[in-house]
């Protein structure tokens, strides 16, 4: 069993997720909590596997409260951070602070009920649009210029002139384009980035 503890400030929302999370035959609702106090009572009294956490809570933001929790002498729980503002920003602080998963407040039961089944087996949970934030940071400012202009249908020798490079630095620059998007020309280049969003 799966042995979870939710804490959300908004009443109805925090009964429907352990509604939801009720029915799964594995899990094992611990406590569910609108009151920060109320939660750190639980965890030094009862294991918890997993904390799904309102990442705005009333008095606290959720970040503060993972570091009061790793203060506190307890056997620290998986935490899965939910937010109604979500942005992959946030998302790269919470895996600082150790946070297993971040997942926007649209998120189904299917996916959430996956998510403390992958957390709870020691895996971290990163969804699709950081990892395409992540592809987006293999490409420089002056790459990602470049991968514009390509799209825009400027031969190399007109992308030297807009951004006044030479020619061969141009070249350069879409070959390392073109190894870093894995494909194999400038077609390839442009169809990848939009799949990725990238122009």
């Amino acid at each position: 069993m799966i042995k979870i503890a939710v804490i959300d400030d908004h009443e109805l929302v925090l009964q429907g997720i352990c509604t939801q999370l009720s029915q799964e035959e594995k899990f094992d609702i611990v406590g569910a909590f609108t009151e920060v106090e109320e939660l750190k009572l639980c965890l030094l009294c009862k294991k918890v596997d997993v904390l799904i956490m309102d990442l705005m809570l009333k008095d606290i933001h959720g970040f503060e409260l993972i570091e009061q929790l790793k203060q506190m002498h307890i056997d620290f729980p998986k935490i899965i951070l939910i937010s109604g503002f979500y942005e992959p920003m946030l998302h790269k602080r919470a895996n600082e602070l150790g946070v297993k998963a971040f997942l926007p407040k649209e998120t189904s039961c299917t996916e959430l009920t996956s998510t403390i089944i992958n957390v709870a087996n020691g895996n971290c949970v990163i969804p699709d649009s950081l990892l395409e934030g992540q592809k987006k940071q293999l490409l420089t400012e002056v790459e990602l210029s470049i991968l514009r202009l390509i799209a825009e249908e400027y031969s190399n020798a007109q992308i030297a002139k807009e951004l006044f490079i030479s020619r061969r630095t141009v070249d350069t620059h879409v070959t390392n384009i073109c190894t870093k998007l894995n494909v194999t020309g400038r077609v390839g280049a442009v169809r990848e980035a939009v799949k990725l969003k990238l122009v």
